[in-house]
């Protein structure tokens, strides 16, 4: 019994050292994990070819959204049906990055389609477009659902 209670204090030392060695070896771990996501990003997505779509819902609007298509030159490259918790975080300032992707350089076409829900509780259709020229630089586009009229913004979002 002596015993354990003599080699108490240095398990106590050499535990707190590994404590903190696994702390550092944890945070170093995290920063590698970040620096190879965007590494990866950076080759899957380089500059040049890189577009992404957010989606936001206008300060104050009511809307209240079903579901959302998304198409690149006619092709489809993006659908998602929307849960209450998803709404009401749009709702409440969030943005929803609904693609990333590649496209050439030149000129496209988006095309945004939005079921939203009215307040009789039935669904209603709405499209817009967008036509963009992909030049060398990275192409973020927003997407503001708003009461009156959904428009398409271009925002630096790097």
């Amino acid at each position: 019994m002596l015993a354990l209670v003599a080699a108490s204090p240095a398990y106590s030392e050499t535990s707190g050292k590994a404590a903190v060695d696994n702390e550092t070896l944890t945070s170093e771990a995290v920063d590698l994990i970040s620096r190879l996501q965007r590494l990866e990003q950076q080759l899957l997505y380089p500059a040049y070819t890189h577009v992404s779509v957010f989606l936001s819902v206008a300060e104050n609007s009511q809307a209240r959204l079903h579901s959302v298509s998304l198409e690149i030159d006619d092709s489809r490259v993006a659908d998602h049906i929307y849960t209450q918790k998803e709404t009401s975080a749009l709702n409440a300032g969030g943005i929803q990055r609904l693609y990333t992707g590649n496209v050439l350089m030149g000129k496209h076409r988006l095309r945004v389609s939005f079921k939203l829900v009215q307040e009789d509780g039935s669904v209603g259709t709405h499209e817009i477009e967008h036509k963009f020229t992909k030049d060398e630089s990275a192409e973020n586009i927003e997407i503001i659902l708003d009461d009156v009229k959904p428009h398409i913004a271009v925002q630096n979002r790097g």
